[in-house]
C-alpha cells in the first residue's frame, strides 16, 4: 500500500462530500413532514433510500480524522471538540430541553421516563440524544473524540488496517444503538476505520475507487433491492452495508467533481454543524405549523417531498446565515459555525 504526505491540504472533495452528506441529512428528516398513510410504499422506499446518511458523515470524520493526524495532540482535539461542538450541542440543546422536559412528552421515551425528576430527564437527554431526532449522533460522535488517542496509535500500527475486512462484519450483529451511544460507536467503528483508511492509503485507495465503481454501485443496488424487500425498520444491517458501499460511490464520484463540486456543495459544506444543529428547530416549527393550518399533516407525495426538502434546505441555509452574522465571531462555539 502507498500513502500520501500531503498533510493539511484543502480537500475540495471531502468538504464537497461534507455538503452533500448534510443536505441528506436534512432531507431525512423532511420525511416526516407528511401523513404517509396514503401512500405507505413510497413512504418506505424513500425512508429507506435516505436513512444512514450519518454514515457520509462519519467517514468523513475518520478521513479528516487521519489526515490531520500529525498535527493531534490529545488535550488540543479534545478542547477543540468540547469547544466547537459539545457547547453548541449544549446551546442549542436547551430550547428542546425546555419543551420536552416542562411543555410536552416525547412519545417515543422509555416506560416512566416522565416520572423522573426533570434533572434526570435532562441528563438522559444529554447523554442519548434523544431529544431532538438528529441529536443522537452527537453523543456517539463523542465517544469517537473520547477514543481518539487509542484510534490514532492505531493508525501508526503497520498490520491495523488489514483488520478493515473483519470490521465490516460489525454492523451484521450490532445495531446502532437508538439510546446508546457507546453501541452507535461500535457500530459505526467499520465506517470511521474505512474513512482513516482512504486517508492514509488515498493514492491506493483513489485507484481501487476508480476500479471498483461499477461493482460498488452494483453492491449498494442490491443490497437496497434486498433491504426493500426483507428488512424490518430503516436501519438494518442491509442499510448499513449499502450505505457503505453508497459512500465509496459519492467519494469516487466527488473526487472525479474535485473544485468543480463547490457551487452546489461548498456552502453546506462550510455551514455544515450549524446546519446540523439548527435545521431540526425549522423543520419542527414547519411541521407544526402546516398542522395548525391544515388541521393535520399534510398527504404524502413525491412532489411535496422534493418542494418541502428544498425549502428546508434553502431555509436551513438562510437560518444559519443569518444566526451566523448576527453571532459574529461568537457563532462557532454557539452554533458550530
Amino acid at each position: 500500500m502507498s500513502t500520501s504526505g500531503q498533510v493539511g491540504r484543502y480537500l475540495s472533495h471531502v468538504h464537497n462530500f461534507r455538503g452533500f452528506a448534510i443536505i441528506l441529512i436534512i432531507i431525512t428528516h423532511c420525511i416526516s413532514v407528511f401523513d404517509w398513510s396514503n401512500a405507505p410504499v413510497l413512504a418506505l422506499f424513500l425512508k429507506r433510500l435516505v436513512a444512514n446518511g450519518t454514515i457520509f458523515f462519519l467517514f468523513i470524520a475518520g478521513y479528516l480524522f487521519q489526515h490531520l493526524s500529525a498535527r493531534y495532540r490529545v488535550g488540543d482535539y479534545l478542547w477543540r471538540k468540547f469547544k466547537y461542538v459539545v457547547v453548541p450541542y449544549v446551546v442549542v440543546s436547551t430550547p428542546g430541553l425546555l419543551l420536552f422536559t416542562l411543555f410536552m412528552e416525547r412519545p417515543d421515551m422509555p416506560s416512566g421516563f416522565y416520572d423522573k425528576a426533570v434533572s434526570e430527564q435532562v441528563v438522559f437527554f444529554m447523554l442519548t440524544g434523544s431529544h431532538l431526532a438528529p441529536f443522537w449522533f452527537i453523543p456517539t460522535v463523542i465517544v469517537f473524540y473520547v477514543a481518539s488517542p487509542l484510534l490514532h496509535w492505531l493508525d501508526r500500527q503497520p498490520l491495523f488496517y488489514y483488520s478493515l475486512p473483519m470490521l465490516m462484519v460489525i454492523p451484521l450483529y450490532v445495531s446502532r444503538g437508538y439510546l446508546n451511544p457507546v453501541q452507535s460507536f461500535v457500530h459505526f467503528v467499520p465506517v470511521w476505520v474505512l474513512g482513516m483508511a482512504c486517508s492514509r492509503y488515498r493514492e491506493t485507495a483513489g485507484r481501487w475507487l476508480e476500479a471498483s465503481f461499477w461493482f460498488l454501485v452494483s453492491l449498494a443496488a442490491a443490497l437496497l433491492a434486498l433491504e426493500m424487500l426483507l428488512a424490518k425498520g430503516t436501519h438494518s444491517w442491509y442499510s448499513s452495508i449499502s450505505k457503505i458501499a453508497v459512500t465509496l460511490v459519492l467519494f469516487a464520484l466527488f473526487m472525479r467533481l474535485g473544485p468543480r463540486g463547490d457551487r452546489l456543495f461548498g456552502l453546506a459544506g462550510t455551514l455544515s454543524f450549524g446546519l446540523f444543529f439548527l435545521h431540526s428547530y425549522l423543520i419542527s416549527a414547519g411541521k407544526i405549523a402546516l398542522e395548525r393550518v391544515l388541521g393535520g399533516l399534510p398527504a404524502g407525495s413525491l412532489l411535496g417531498f422534493i418542494v418541502v426538502s428544498a425549502l428546508a434546505v434553502t431555509g436551513s441555509i438562510g437560518l444559519v446565515s443569518v444566526v451566523r452574522r448576527v453571532l459574529g465571531r461568537h457563532s462557532r462555539v454557539l452554533i458550530g459555525v
